[in-house]
């Protein structure tokens, strides 16, 4: 069950939640707002701390981009692990809302993604289709894609993708691309026929 992390907890999630965000957005002026934070046993009985918080990269103005993170936490020296953050609120966080998917940047990340697939060995020519997708802007100046849909490596195979992008509409490029291919690669049936 959890309980409010400690702020000595706290503060060492803290560090490394602005050295990993730092680098993630290569802003040096990042800032961030914590809220109040968990703490819970972990898969391996090592506490693991969890909460919500915002950022802000510099120059934004005034908006903020939510974002939840978890980190394991070694309480004997005070520090934290290396986080795993999920950019955005889910529509919850405040200046947060739902608005209609923008083909034209769909399109664009799909692209883009297949590129990237396409350099790996032996991959080949890649397709991926986005279906699921929801699009929630933060403020003026965030938008944040989150999608699911199929990587189609061609002989290779196929494979679920899923994909978590933060667009900036200010600026007019990617902020952060991040994606993750299912492990289960489904082979294609070439139609072949029984012979001698």
């Amino acid at each position: 069950m959890p309980v409010p992390a400690a702020d000595q907890a706290q503060a060492a999630v803290a560090a490394v939640l602005v050295a990993t965000l730092g680098e993630r957005f290569d802003d040096p002026m990042l800032e961030l707002r914590l809220g109040p934070a968990s703490l819970e046993p972990g898969a391996a009985g090592e506490p693991v701390v969890q909460g919500v918080g915002q950022l802000r990269l510099g120059g934004a103005g005034q908006d903020w981009l939510a974002f939840h993170y978890r980190s394991r936490y070694d309480a004997t020296f005070g520090t934290a692990g290396y986080p795993d953050i999920t950019l955005g609120g889910d529509g919850e966080a405040a200046g947060e809302r739902f608005v209609p998917n923008d083909a034209r940047l769909v399109g664009e990340l799909e692209a883009r993604i297949a590129t990237e697939f396409e350099s790996l060995p032996g991959a080949g020519r890649v397709f991926l289709q986005l279906d699921d997708i929801s699009s929630i802007q933060s403020g003026q100046r965030f938008l944040r894609i989150d999608a699911s849909g199929i990587a189609d490596f061609g002989p290779g195979g196929s494979t679920a993708a899923h994909v978590d992008a933060i667009y900036d509409l200010q600026a007019g490029h990617w902020l952060s691309i991040e994606h993750e291919l299912a492990p289960n690669i489904v082979a294609h049936d070439d139609g072949g026929t029984a012979g001698y």
